[in-house]
Formats: C-alpha cells, sequence, structure tokens
C-alpha cells in the first residue's frame, strides 16, 4: 500500500482509528511542503478517500511554506465542517 511513496525524498504514514487523538497520531512534519494521502481501511479493503496538498512553489520558485507544514494542515484544518482533529472520529462513526 505505501510502495508508492517510495519515489518521494520524504514521506510517512501513520494508522488512525475510531476515538484516536489526531494530535498525538500524527507524524507528519512540521515544515515543508507536500501532499497527503488519505485511505481507509474497512473490511480488509483499502479505499483512497481524499488528497490534499499544503504549501505552495510560486511562479519564481521559492517555496511557501504554510506555518505548522502538514501537520497543522492534517489536524487542524477543515473537512465535514469542523477541524479534522474532531471530525475524523465523528466521520468514522457515522460510517
Amino acid at each position: 500500500m505505501f510502495d508508492e511513496l517510495e519515489k518521494y525524498k520524504t514521506n510517512g504514514h501513520f494508522f488512525f482509528e475510531k476515538n484516536d487523538d489526531l494530535r498525538e497520531f500524527c507524524n507528519a512534519p512540521k515544515s515543508g511542503i507536500g501532499i497527503y494521502l488519505i485511505y481507509a481501511l474497512k473490511k480488509g479493503k483499502i479505499e483512497l478517500v481524499y488528497i490534499g496538498s499544503t504549501g505552495k512553489i510560486t511562479q519564481n520558485g521559492m517555496i511557501k511554506t504554510r506555518k505548522g507544514g502538514i501537520y497543522d494542515r492534517l489536524v487542524n484544518g477543515k473537512q465535514f465542517g469542523e477541524i479534522r482533529n474532531r471530525a475524523w472520529n465523528k466521520q468514522m462513526i457515522i460510517e
């Protein structure tokens, strides 16, 4: 499942389950830019459910990093109408 990440210089993953605290389990870098892929593991099947990104490369080639990096985007970004740290648990219970 994580083979596609090997081509990137920096990569990682973590597992998150219902009732976990995303702030504790998220091991994404707090600096830098990049993309993140969210997979759901349900009933022995893997499904890509979300693709996100943070930061920008400007037209002059400079890297513009969001404060808090990918970690902040994952933990404090909004999804399902509220902050992911709360939203993911609620959505997992619904599904």
